[in-house]
């Protein structure tokens, strides 16, 4: 790490939401270069706030060890973000670097779910912007991550927490520039992870809609699961699981996990092992 200027440092602890936009908006090089001069602690705040293509680029562009550097001083939310934009081999490689068991054995809890439950399916590599983003510069990010047509665009908040699904036909008509992508938001009902299959296959939602943003106990937005994908894995699934006292053994055994994660989190320090 370079010696970074005190203003610097001092902004993008301040306002690492806004930075992260505006070198989204410069390029891969101007986010390698400005994450080459911070602390590990401010570096992996900045990647947390990055569009999900912007962050996935950076993050394949690090060594394990670099990411695992970033994790070990990150508040639990940036942890997460920042793994949630990892593959899942990747991610298995990035946790085992990390010295403090407590804070590995915790981060993967957060990130690992039962075959019959709907976090196991996750698609991870949904596009996410922040919703506090202008439109003007959010219209920068898609012209360079070049987004497919038929791709859906996902709003979180600073912390990564589900806000909704951008309404692009919204952002076309949008008047002025200086709107939010807050302005421009179809609220889709989430599924949460820890939703048993059974269950999730009968969300009023599918109704509507042909893939669904799932979040897990804290509202942050892991991804989005297809319904043909969990269709899919409702068909491959054993004989006997389909009926009704194993969905709701099942979602007992969740409940119990979701309440054992949020007692961690309430008896232990907000930054594991620390």
């Amino acid at each position: 790490m370079a010696d970074c200027h005190p203003l610097e440092l001092a902004y993008a602890r301040e306002f690492p939401g806004e930075v992260a936009t505006f070198l989204a908006t410069q390029g891969d090089e101007a986010i390698a270069a400005a994450l080459d001069d911070l602390p590990a602690e401010q570096a992996a705040a900045l990647v947390a706030r990055l569009p999900h293509g912007s962050a996935v680029r950076v993050l394949t562009a690090r060594d394990d060890e670099s990411i695992a550097s970033w994790l070990s001083t990150a508040s639990v939310d940036h942890a997460l973000a920042l793994l949630l934009h990892l593959d899942e081999a990747r991610r298995s490689s990035v946790l085992a670097m990390l010295p403090r068991r407590r804070l590995r054995n915790n981060l993967a809890r957060l990130l690992m779910y039962p075959q019959a439950a709907v976090g196991a399916l996750v698609d991870p590599t949904a596009m996410r912007l922040n919703a506090s983003m202008p439109l003007s510069e959010a219209v920068a990010i898609l012209r360079l991550d070049k987004p497919a047509a038929e791709q859906s665009i996902w709003l979180v908040d600073e912390h990564g927490r589900y806000v909704g699904r951008l309404d692009l036909a919204r952002v076309v008509a949008a008047p002025a520039e200086t709107l939010s992508l807050a302005d421009s938001v179809i609220p889709v009902r989430p599924l949460r992870a820890e939703t048993t299959l059974v269950n999730a296959r009968d969300f009023s939602e599918w109704g509507k809609y042909l893939e669904l943003p799932v979040i897990d106990h804290e509202d942050h937005m892991l991804g989005t699961l297809l319904r043909a994908r969990l269709l899919s894995a409702l068909a491959a699934e054993a004989s006997g699981e389909n009926g009704i006292a194993p969905g709701v053994s099942e979602l007992a055994r969740q409940y119990f996990r979701v309440l054992g994660i949020c007692l961690d989190g309430l008896l232990g320090p907000r930054r594991w092992g620390r």
